[in-house]
């Protein structure tokens, strides 16, 4: 008897503990679904602010554009008007103009301060109109800013509505429609328990009914008299402690007809087909429950797995875009890697020529240098050829001059002066072929010739001038002397 009475204690205890701790597990899971929502709900009105504030700005800059456009239309009336002003100012000076043509022997100190006060009166117009045109061009250049601004910010709405959302906002969505998920299939639990419960209480409540009707009909024993008391006192304890719980009824009950089946072993009747059925039904609650905490699992797993599957395809989504990027920046470092190197061998080649043309002009300015040295050695020697034949044929003049030939003596000092005169034509001619040949040093051969053949020809009039001096043999050496001397002067 004490084993059969500790049983149902045990057996009540128990399903206390498991009562209070699905009601604790429930109540837990309840509050982190209301902050998980509150949390959600809060970034929720987070992202509604700040669509809101983004349509606000885009209407803000629309209104801009709106007042630019029409402060345009007005400086383009306004320049429109300057130009009228302009034209009939134009006009005035044209019948001004006229006027003063008309009068201008009688009004020329009036026109002319109608025409200063004219001109300044054209001045500011002009001023006026570049002002005019400046603010035009600031406008227009504003009003283009702000529509390319308006554009990206079209373009960027267009995009953020049309563009998957980002791994955070997806998230939260997918975390959020988990949350709905297991609070409805919470409350969807909670309701089926509560039916569950209410029902067992009803049968609960008919079978001390039917108990105490049979137990009054027919009191057998004095431990059946003893124990309808306590059934009856148990159930006016329930019936007066109304707020008892669902777990402590049924730990009751199961007390209850532990209690009756070990009094009334000798009865196999209905009653303990009612306590097996009972007990049955106990069981069947128990393992609903836990059905439906098997099917929630299940909903959460099933969840889980759409979530990972979602993150699983934008990852690869991700890995495509991160691959064919990677693809597109090799194959820009290629291309950009090969123009680099076309452009150092550009550069090689370019360093080469420029190294080749450097020595190249080097080398003609060593040949230059070295023709014109070569050029002013042979006229060097050409002049003291030159200066040699004209000592001898002064030395020749003064052995064959005499006195009758004075005046032949000054037509030989004549053209000595002619000579002289050529000398200085050739010396300078020689400078110029000097500063030529560094143009063109191929000619020097061709003006030696030249200046040779000058030489001959200065030559042959010395000879041609020396031949009547030689008739005259009768005059003396100082008549020769004298025509030296007249030639030089």
């Amino acid at each position: 008897m004490p084993q059969i009475q500790q049983r149902p204690q045990f057996l009540k205890n128990r399903r206390k503990n498991v009562f209070i701790w699905t009601k604790k597990r429930l109540r837990t899971e309840n509050r982190l679904l209301r902050q998980r929502i509150d949390y959600l709900e809060h970034e929720s009105s987070a992202l509604a602010d700040r669509l809101v504030r983004g349509q606000v700005d885009l209407a803000q800059q629309a209104d801009n554009c709106l007042n630019i456009s029409h402060e345009l239309h007005v400086l383009r009336d306004i320049n429109t008007d300057a130009h009228r002003r302009l034209e009939e100012a134009f006009e005035t000076i044209r019948q001004l103009s006229s006027k003063n043509k008309a009068e201008q022997g009688l009004t020329d100190t009036a026109t002319q301060v109608d025409d200063t006060s004219m001109i300044e009166h054209i001045h500011q117009l002009q001023q006026e109109l570049i002002e005019a045109h400046t603010k035009k061009s600031d406008l227009e250049s504003s009003v283009r800013e702000l529509k390319l601004r308006v554009q990206e910010l079209e373009s960027s709405n267009k995009r953020l509505r049309e563009s998957p959302p980002d791994g955070g906002v997806a998230a939260l969505q997918e975390e959020l429609i988990r949350v709905k998920m297991r609070e409805a299939e919470a409350a969807l639990s909670l309701k089926e328990m509560r039916q569950r419960i209410q029902e067992l209480e009803n049968h609960w409540m008919r079978y001390q009914e039917a108990r105490t009707k049979t137990e009054a009909q027919s009191p057998t024993s004095p431990n059946a008299s003893t124990d309808a008391p306590n059934t009856s006192a148990d159930s006016t304890t329930s019936t007066s402690s109304n707020p008892l719980s669902a777990r402590n009824r049924l730990a009751k009950l199961t007390a209850g007809w532990m209690g009756g089946s070990a009094s009334n072993e000798a009865e196999p009747s209905l009653k303990e087909l009612e306590e097996q059925i009972m007990g049955l039904r106990i069981r069947e609650a128990d393992m609903n429950v836990e059905l439906q905490e098997m099917s929630q699992k299940v909903m959460e797993l099933e969840t889980q797995n759409h979530v990972c599957s979602n993150q699983l395809k934008r990852q690869d989504e991700e890995l495509k875009r991160v691959t064919e990027e990677r693809d597109m920046l090799n194959k820009t470092e290629q291309e950009m890697s090969g123009k680099v190197k076309d452009l150092e061998h550009k550069l090689l080649a370019a360093e080469s020529e420029m190294k080749e043309k450097n020595v190249m002009q080097r080398l003609k300015y060593t040949e230059a240098l070295q023709n014109i040295s070569d050029l002013k050695q042979h006229i060097a020697q050409l002049e003291s050829k030159n200066a040699e034949k004209f000592a001898t044929a002064q030395l020749r003049g003064l052995v064959d001059m005499d006195e009758d030939s004075i005046a032949s003596n000054r037509s030989n000092g004549s053209l000595g002066d002619a000579t002289s005169i050529n000398s200085e034509e050739m010396s300078a001619f020689l400078a110029e072929v000097t500063l030529r040949h560094s143009n063109a040093p191929t000619n020097s051969d061709s003006l030696l010739d030249e200046t040779d053949e000058e030489d001959e020809r200065g030559d042959e009039k010395k000879r041609k001038s020396t031949k009547p001096q030689k008739k005259n043999h009768e005059d003396t050496a100082d008549s020769g002397l004298d025509g030296v001397h007249l030639s030089d002067n």
